[in-house]
């Protein structure tokens, strides 16, 4: 049989399924979704539900190659500048309608939602989140002061791919003969990707440019690629059954195979979600996504038209549920509007908001979207962008006019408040802010205090002078009634309030500072010969403490020849889960070591959210003042034992 074109695979054009809908695809979309709709708003209950991203990411590398490969075995040839205002027409238009609703909403709201806004927009438009997210350093903060747009990094991701696949793809037909060959390219593209990431995690890279960077997560896009070529005529299919032994791998043995695996991937994406943590980076990126990326493709694998298993048919009736369809046709709205809501919600109601307040956003999400995808997504598809306003000012000219006339009132309130939104954007979160004042205040008393140091140590020497040298330099002790603060961003903020209720302190505090790093600055201090017989260690925000982990501290303060140690407790929304575990660690040593003291600042701001930034951990200039007013009556506790 002669190839008429390079596009040619084992089933001729004339006995495909030309318009062949692939059943059950739906239904997985709607899983993939829900995954990350309960991650966002019910994190404890699936802390690895983000791998529903990953899942897209398979669905649409397969889908994407599949049509392409329907249209060049049609039409002999891929018209990829079409292809190009197909995704632009399925996906600004819902992408415009969010952020000209969002945007004035945030505007109204003010304050920390508005931080770097128009960045974000840019990014929105340009489907360049992602890297523009990496550029600007999405780092501490952003877990704690959300950003409104944050989601559309993987929109930005899948965009990328949509532009530079189509161009590799049909290089890749013309050059290599046999589908084989074409399928080598992915499967070396997701291990080039792989690879990297592998490299960027062991080198202690950023984990926002390995996670958000499109090299490193490519691997999901490229399992779907590869799939759809190793079954080239999957989404045109034969039309008589009989031709399946012949073209497919979907028979006998091997068909049971394939759907067995697709039914037992389904449970296993909802246990990986379920026992995933974002906690533990290094087997999250890129091993944990790969899992969840490889659950997903053997879903899809199982649903594809030449797996004839009645278990594969029973698959896809089950993922063909209405409910499922109805989400899954939704899921891009879906996707879209879940995460501004929530944000909106954070900056309202502050990060801890209920339970009642999610399921109504969840429910929100939904009727937005089902909205968006009948009056917005789907005529524009429908008729492309010239039709569909070609019929909305129509519409404004008819009997029913009162609808297209509010849209269109609303759309110009959308594009004032938007401009008004990027204009008034602050350049830092409260948060950020307080910490860059405390960050300014501890450099002045390091200075002043260094100053201080460099007097006292030229009036010793001086006196040493006078008086016969040493045979041997004296062994660094610790300084008798003083303090020596070692704190993260929470006791930088504080840092003011800190030095006048303990102005015998010295404060040595550092943004996204771990406990793992509180021994080495012991010993530095200590050889320094700044270290005070109290110690402050104020670390509970960004690590989970463990006992051995406070252990090791207590015995190189006792090694030191430290004689009280006081650890504060940290405040913190419920989603960062840690820090109530890292709170119920201090308290546990408390009972062990008899010179361990609490400063429980968790107890002090607990219910008193007026004391904090938005972000739920930072003081605010009153909650600095209870902060610093804890610890100083810990440190005087501690004294007086």
């Amino acid at each position: 049989m002669q190839q008429e074109h390079v596009f040619y695979s084992g089933v001729r054009p004339e006995e495909g399924q030309r318009r062949f809908v692939l059943a059950g695809l739906d239904g997985l979309r709607a899983i993939a979704v829900s995954l990350v709709l309960v991650y966002h708003f019910w994190p404890q209950v699936l802390p690895g539900g983000l791998i529903g991203v990953d899942i897209f990411f398979v669905i649409s590398g397969y889908l994407i190659t599949a049509l392409l490969l329907r249209e060049g075995a049609y039409t002999g040839k891929m018209d990829i500048v079409a292809f190009w205002v197909r995704r632009i027409r399925r996906l600004i238009p819902a992408v415009a309608v969010l952020t000209l609703t969002i945007t004035p909403i945030a505007f109204f709201i003010g304050g920390d939602i508005l931080v770097g806004i128009g960045r974000q927009l840019l990014g929105a438009f340009t489907y360049s989140s992602n890297w523009l997210s990496i550029a600007a350093g999405n780092d501490y903060f952003a877990q704690t002061s959300p950003e409104l747009l944050t989601n559309f990094w993987s929109l930005a991701v899948e965009e990328q791919f949509y532009f530079f696949w189509p161009v590799v793809l049909v290089f890749a037909c013309i050059f290599l003969r046999q589908w084989w060959q074409r399928a080598l390219v992915p499967a070396s593209l997701g291990a080039l990707s792989l690879l990297l990431a592998t490299i960027l995690v062991a080198v202690g890279a950023n984990f926002a440019r390995i996670y958000y960077g499109t090299d490193t997560h490519l691997f999901g896009l490229m399992l779907g690629v590869l799939l759809a070529l190793l079954i080239p005529w999957s989404m045109y299919p034969p039309v008589d059954a009989r031709l399946y032994p012949h073209v497919g791998y979907g028979n006998g043995l091997l068909g049971f195979a394939r759907a067995l695996a697709g039914w037992l991937s389904l449970p296993a994406i909802v246990l990986l979600a379920m026992h995933l943590n974002e906690r533990n980076q290094a087997l999250l990126m890129p091993w944990g996504l790969l899992a969840g990326s490889v659950l997903g493709l053997g879903v899809v694998q199982a649903l594809l038209p030449d797996t004839r298993s009645p278990l594969a048919i029973a698959l896809r009736k089950v993922l063909s549920f209405a409910p499922l369809v109805w989400l899954g046709r939704r899921s891009y709205g879906i996707y879209l509007w879940h995460w501004p809501l929530a944000v909106i919600a954070h900056y309202l109601l502050g990060p801890d908001y209920g339970t009642v307040t999610r399921v109504v956003l969840v429910l929100l999400t939904l009727v937005l979207a089902g909205l968006s995808y009948m009056y917005v997504e789907t005529p524009v598809r429908r008729l492309g962008f010239r039709g569909a306003l070609s019929e909305w000012v129509n519409a404004m000219f008819g009997r029913s006019k009162a609808l297209p006339l509010t849209a269109a009132f609303l759309l110009l309130i959308g594009c004032v408040g938007t401009v008004f939104a990027v204009r008034t954007a602050p350049e830092m979160t409260q948060a950020q802010q307080l910490v860059a004042e405390g960050e300014a205040k501890a450099r002045q008393l390091q200075e002043q205090q260094a100053k201080e140091a460099e007097e006292a140590k030229k009036k010793a020497a001086a006196e040493e002078s006078a008086q016969p040298s040493p045979t041997a330099s004296p062994t660094p002790t610790v300084k008798p009634n003083t303090v020596t603060v070692i704190g993260d961003s929470v006791a930088l903020a504080s840092a003011g309030q800190l030095e006048q209720k303990l102005p015998q302190a010295s404060i040595d505090a550092e943004v996204s500072r771990q406990f793992s790093t509180a021994d080495g600055l012991l010993q530095n201090k200590l050889n320094q010969g700044v270290l005070g017989d109290t110690v402050v260690i104020s670390l509970a925000t960004n690590s989970t403490l463990t006992p051995e982990m406070v252990d090791d501290v207590m015995s190189k303060t006792k090694e030191l020849g430290v004689k009280n140690v006081v650890m504060v407790t940290g405040q913190a929304p419920a989603n960062l889960e840690w820090v109530a575990t890292s709170n119920r660690v201090i308290q546990d040593a408390a009972t062990r070591y008899p010179n361990l003291t609490v400063a429980d600042w968790a107890a002090a701001s607990a219910g008193k959210p007026q004391l904090l930034a938005s972000d739920g951990v930072h003081p605010n200039e009153q909650g600095a003042a209870l902060y610093a007013a804890t610890v100083a009556q810990a440190v005087k506790t501690a004294q007086a034992k």
